[in-house]
């Protein structure tokens, strides 16, 4: 990843789509050397992608010189500088909003809608037989149950995610497909390109949430980033 991030490419990394704290590690760490985070979404085969674009901005592209100054060898995935926690959160929660929003939750709760026509369409076709139809209320209830539990587990999980950005000041913006992305003020509007850099030259660490927060105090200086190499888990 971190090649094409020194040749300023735009990044597209295919995931499991369980790995919501690798993705924030690798946006993560992309941030630290000039990139942010643009999306993420799931595709086919149970995988997740994860869509990260090179920030123009002043401020993202003095911290990326320093940091390629100080870890001139970071894309060995050796050397590299520590993640920043309240950064790494933020991100994590981007990526749990994009995963888990609106849109998402549709296809859980149409596991019981479609159990239910099935379960019921099986018993009208075979009638008299106790055995069966007690296999088919079974199976019915288990269908239904998962739908209703997985339903409120990425309801909830949603919930925390928004709450935790909406505290940082991250802002709702409805693109035009309908889903709903949370992005840091200064950000540009949907639908213009984000390959050349969502934030224009306002910057995500120039105001908002980061304005006070993890990079605004010397942790790409004399902070953390001064300790030496950091090999992530």
């Amino acid at each position: 990843m971190l090649e094409q991030v020194r040749r300023g490419q735009r990044v597209e990394l295919r995931l499991s789509k369980s790995s919501v704290a690798k993705a924030a590690a690798l946006a993560c760490l992309a941030e630290q050397f000039g990139y942010e985070y643009v999306r993420a979404e799931r595709v086919r085969d149970n995988k997740m992608l994860l869509v990260l674009a090179s920030d123009p901005s002043p401020q993202a592209q003095a911290r990326a010189a320093q940091n390629w100054g100080q870890y001139p060898n970071a894309g060995d995935g050796v050397s590299l500088p520590p993640l920043v926690p309240d950064a790494f959160e933020l991100i994590k929660a981007r990526i749990t909003v994009d995963l888990t929003g609106a849109m998402d939750q549709i296809p859980m709760a149409l596991v019981g809608v479609f159990a239910t026509i099935g379960c019921g369409f099986c018993a009208t076709q075979v009638r008299g037989d106790g055995l069966f139809l007690v296999v088919v209320g079974v199976l019915w209830v288990f269908f239904l149950a998962f739908s209703g539990i997985g339903f409120v587990v990425i309801r909830r999980r949603n919930a925390r995610a928004v709450a935790r950005l909406q505290a940082a000041g991250f802002l709702a913006v409805t693109e035009e497909s309908g889903r709903v992305r949370y992005r840091p003020p200064g950000a540009q509007a949907p639908g213009q390109d984000w390959q050349a850099g969502p934030y224009g030259q306002q910057g995500p660490y120039s105001q908002g949430p980061y304005g006070q927060g993890p990079y605004s105090q010397g942790p790409y200086g004399q902070g953390p980033y001064g300790s030496g190499p950091h090999h992530p888990r």
